[in-house]
């Protein structure tokens, strides 16, 4: 459609930077003297394109280029986000010193009673909500500081722990309501979860998460030397990593 394609050079050009609001349908009725009818159908075939993205009561926006998490490294969600120029809105719902004692969740044999709840929002969308587990001495940490720390942060300056290793699995699944609620989604959708176990040098777990991400705006990836058979490397449920 000419009316698209005008959309996706503007774009191209800079026209509209991501994560931009697009004009209004009448706006653009009134500027390219086409039909709303011309104008719905080309807003449809964007977002079929993942080009643009359409939020209730909010209008239709830039889509912002996926988040690539690099998953031969060692990095903490939010720093994944910053280091590509992705600046997001947090939200703290929970720092608890002993919740992690009941949850059931977390690993087992594990003495990490702290718990953080965080969703993470990027042009005002709810994106993902963090879970992670910690040693009882995070606890000292408290509300108003784990506001603004991520939990690499915590363990390297407050705990003084230095992550040797972490072993990773990410899944497509469908989350608990709560989840679902916390990031806007209908009952029936799924997501991506990033479990996250780290270790220390004496190769004793110091911290568990998991990441429910949004996953039309997230793509993992890795590096491995020689071929690699998928065949047996990924099982019909999860893929496992170690690092």
């Amino acid at each position: 459609m000419q009316l698209a394609t005008l959309i996706t050079s503007a774009i191209a050009e800079g026209v509209f930077s991501q994560g931009q609001q697009l004009p209004t349908e009448s706006e653009l009725t009134e500027a390219c003297g086409v039909s709303r009818v011309t104008v719905r159908q080309a807003f449809q075939l964007l977002i079929q394109n993942g080009q643009i993205v359409s939020r209730r009561g909010k209008g239709t926006f830039v889509a912002r280029l996926n988040v690539q998490h690099d998953l031969s490294g060692l990095q903490g969600f939010l720093e994944v986000l910053r280091s590509q120029g992705v600046e997001p809105e947090t939200e703290l719902l929970e720092f608890s010193a002993s919740a992690g004692r009941k949850d059931l969740s977390r690993p087992h044999n594990t003495n990490l009673p702290v718990r953080l709840r965080r969703r993470y929002r990027v042009d005002g969308e709810a994106f993902a909500v963090v879970e992670a587990y910690m040693p009882p001495a995070a606890g000292q940490v408290g509300f108003e500081r784990a506001e603004y720390l991520s939990v690499y942060e915590i363990l390297k300056n407050f705990l003084g722990i230095s992550v040797a290793r972490a072993d990773v699995s990410i899944q497509c699944a469908r989350p608990s309501s709560r989840i679902l609620k916390e990031l806007d989604l209908d009952p029936k959708s799924q997501v991506l979860i990033m479990s996250r176990s780290s270790f220390n040098a004496a190769n004793v777990i110091c911290e568990h998460m998991r990441i429910y991400i949004v996953p039309e705006r997230y793509t993992f990836k890795m590096s491995v030397a020689g071929p690699l058979n998928l065949a047996s490397s990924v099982s019909p449920n999860i893929l496992n990593v170690s690092e």
